[in-house]
C-alpha cells in the first residue's frame, strides 16, 4: 500500500506523521524546538534546529513505513507562517530565523500605517509585524550586510522545501501572509514589494498550494531511508491545513484552531476584503477559495504559562492538565467574578493593537486557583467570539465550528466555546487537523483520492466526533461577561495611551480625546 509523511512544523515543535492511502494516522514522531523568546520583544529561532530535526523525524517515519509494508510515495509539508530566513544560494541560513511573534518591527507598522488601507485592499491584511513584509524590511535596514548577501528571503515552509529538493519555491497560500501578496491576482505584486523596500528577486517563486514542488534529492533520499525522486508538496500553511483537515469547505461552518495562537477560520468563494480592516483574508489550501479569518496571539501559550507559574500539584501528578482543568470545571461558569484579556502578546484581530496586555480583573482573597483557570478559558473562547462574531456579519450565519488544536483535548473547553459562541461546537478525537490537512494535499496530488472533500470523508469516517450543544442561560451570562470585558479594555486602554477618561469607544481600539 503507498502511504505518505506529512510534516508538520509548529511554533514550538515539529513533527512527522506516517498516512497510509486511506488517511489513517499512525503514531507522529516528534522533537520539541521552541523559540528564544527575547525581553525586548523579538522572538527568535536557529534555522540550523530544523536543519538537525527535519532528518530525525523523516526517519523514524521512514523507518515505521518500512516496518508496516507501506511504500511512501510523497513527503507533504505544512507549517507556521510569517517567519523569516535569510538563506545565501547554497541554502545556508544567513541569521536567525525572525519569527512570526516577534515585535521588533511596530514602530515599522506604526510609521507605514498611512498606507494601511491599500495595503488592506490588496492583499486582505493590515500592516503588521505578524507579517513578513516588515521583517524583510527590518533586515534591509539594521541587516544592511546580511540582506545584501541573501538569494532569498523564505518563510520557514520555503526552508524545508528547499532543502528537501533544492527549490526556492513558496505557495499562495504562505503568500498571502507576507502583506506582499495581490489576493486576486494570487501573484507577488511589485508596488507593494516597492512600499516594503523588498527587491522582488529576493522572493520564492510562487505555485498554487497542494503543489508538488520538486523531487526528493538523492542525497535526502539516502540519509531517510526513501526513493529518490519522490514528489514533496507545498500542502499550504498550518491554519489553511487545519481549516482543511477539518472539513471547511463551506461559508457556514467555521474552525477554532487553538494551539500556541488561536484562529477562527471562515470560508469564502472569493476575497473578502472587510472596509473596517477588522478581519485577514488569505488564500486556502483549497484551490480556488479563500479563508476569512480571526486570530488570537496568545492562547495555549497563555495557559502553558499559568501551570507552568501557579500550578504546585504533587510531584507524582501524572495529568497536570487535567487536573487543573478539573479545577477550572470546579469554579463554574463566570470563574466567580475574575474576568482576563488574554493580550499577553498584543491583540490580533479585530483590535490589532500591538502595545495591548493581559489584564485579570476581579481579583478577591477568596479567588482560587481554579477560578483564574477558568478564567483563561473564558478569556479566551470570549476573545474568540469577536472573531466569531465578524465572520457572521461577513459570510453569513455558522450553524457548526469545529474546534481543533492542543486545548480542545479538554471537554471543558470545548463546551465554553459552545456557550459563548451560542452555536454548536464539534470536535474529532483524536484527529491531528493540520498535518491531515497536510495528508489530504498530498492524496489529492498523487492521485490516492479524487478530491479534498472525498479525501477528508475517508480520512475522518472512523474517527470519534463529539458535539457540544450551548446552553442558552450560559450564553446570555457570557455576553453579560463580553460585556465587561470589552468595557474593562476601553478603560485600561485610555489610561495606557493617555487618553481622556470615557475616550476609549471599547475594542475596537481608543479614541483620542
Amino acid at each position: 500500500m503507498n502511504g505518505i509523511i506529512a510534516v508538520d512544523i509548529g511554533t514550538t515543535s515539529l513533527r512527522a506523521t506516517l498516512y497510509d492511502a486511506e488517511g489513517k494516522a499512525f503514531p507522529s514522531e516528534q522533537r520539541p524546538n521552541v523559540p528564544i523568546y527575547h525581553p525586548d520583544g523579538r522572538v527568535e529561532q536557529d534555522p540550523d534546529t530544523w536543519s538537525a530535526l527535519l532528518p530525525q523525524i523523516l526517519a523514524a517515519a521512514s523507518a515505521r513505513a518500512a516496518g508496516a509494508e507501506i511504500d511512501v510515495a510523497a513527503i507533504s509539508v505544512t507549517s507556521q507562517r510569517s517567519s523569516v530566513i535569510p538563506i545565501d544560494r547554497s541554502g545556508a541560513p544567513l541569521a536567525p530565523a525572525i519569527m512570526w511573534q516577534d515585535r521588533r518591527t511596530a514602530s515599522l507598522a506604526s510609521a507605514l500605517a498611512p498606507d494601511n488601507a491599500r495595503v488592506h485592499a490588496a492583499t486582505g491584511l493590515q500592516i503588521s509585524p505578524v507579517f513578513s513584509a516588515l521583517k524583510m524590511l527590518w533586515i534591509r535596514r539594521n541587516w544592511s550586510g546580511i540582506y545584501a548577501r541573501a538569494f532569498k528571503l523564505m518563510g520557514i515552509q520555503d526552508f524545508i522545501l528547499h532543502m528537501l529538493t533544492g527549490r526556492a519555491v513558496t505557495d499562495q497560500s504562505l503568500a498571502s501572509r507576507t502583506n506582499l501578496l495581490n489576493l486576486e491576482t494570487r501573484a507577488w505584486d511589485a508596488s507593494l514589494a516597492s512600499l516594503f523596500e523588498v527587491d522582488m528577486d529576493k522572493l520564492c517563486d510562487l505555485v498554487p498550494p497542494g503543489s508538488a514542488v520538486g523531487g526528493l534529492l538523492p542525497e535526502r533520499a539516502r540519509a531517510l531511508g526513501l526513493k529518490a525522486g519522490i514528489p514533496v508538496i507545498s500542502a499550504g500553511g498550518d491554519q489553511q491545513c487545519a481549516a482543511l483537515g477539518l472539513g471547511l469547505f463551506s461559508s457556514d461552518r467555521a474552525v477554532a484552531n487553538t494551539g500556541t495562537g488561536s484562529y477562527i477560520l471562515g470560508h469564502a468563494e472569493r476575497p473578502v476584503v472587510d472596509p473596517k480592516m477588522r478581519v485577514s483574508t488569505n488564500v486556502a489550501a483549497v484551490p480556488g477559495a479563500y479563508i476569512v479569518e480571526s486570530i488570537l496571539p496568545t492562547s495555549g501559550t497563555v495557559y502553558r504559562w499559568f501551570k507552568e507559574n501557579f500550578w504546585n500539584g504533587p510531584l507524582e501528578e501524572r495529568d497536570p492538565w487535567g487536573a487543573i482543568n478539573a479545577e477550572a470545571e470546579a469554579s463554574g461558569p463566570g470563574a466567580h467574578g475574575l474576568t482576563l484579556i488574554p493580550h499577553f502578546s498584543g491583540s490580533g484581530t479585530p483590535h490589532w493593537d500591538t502595545s495591548a496586555s493581559g489584564i485579570l480583573c476581579g481579583l478577591s482573597l477568596s479567588t482560587t486557583r481554579g477560578d483564574m483557570a477558568r478564567a483563561i478559558l473564558e478569556g479566551i473562547a470570549m476573545e474568540l467570539a469577536e472573531g466569531f462574531d465578524l465572520l457572521t456579519e461577513l459570510l453569513g450565519p455558522i450553524s457548526r465550528v469545529q474546534a481543533s488544536g492542543g486545548m480542545t483535548n479538554a471537554p471543558l473547553f470545548n463546551q465554553i466555546q459552545a456557550d459563548v459562541f451560542g452555536t454548536q461546537v464539534a470536535h474529532f478525537e483524536g484527529g491531528e487537523s493540520t498535518s491531515l490537512g497536510a495528508w489530504i494535499a498530498g492524496a489529492v496530488a498523487t492521485g490516492m483520492a479524487p478530491s479534498y472533500r472525498e479525501a477528508f470523508l475517508r480520512a475522518t469516517a472512523a474517527l470519534p466526533r463529539h458535539d457540544f450543544d450551548p446552553d442558552s442561560e450560559r450564553h446570555q451570562l457570557y455576553g453579560r461577561l463580553r460585556t465587561r470585558a470589552s468595557s474593562v479594555y476601553a478603560s485600561v486602554a485610555a489610561v495606557e495611551h493617555g487618553l481622556a477618561p470615557g475616550a476609549a469607544t471599547g475594542k475596537g481600539g481608543p479614541t483620542p480625546a
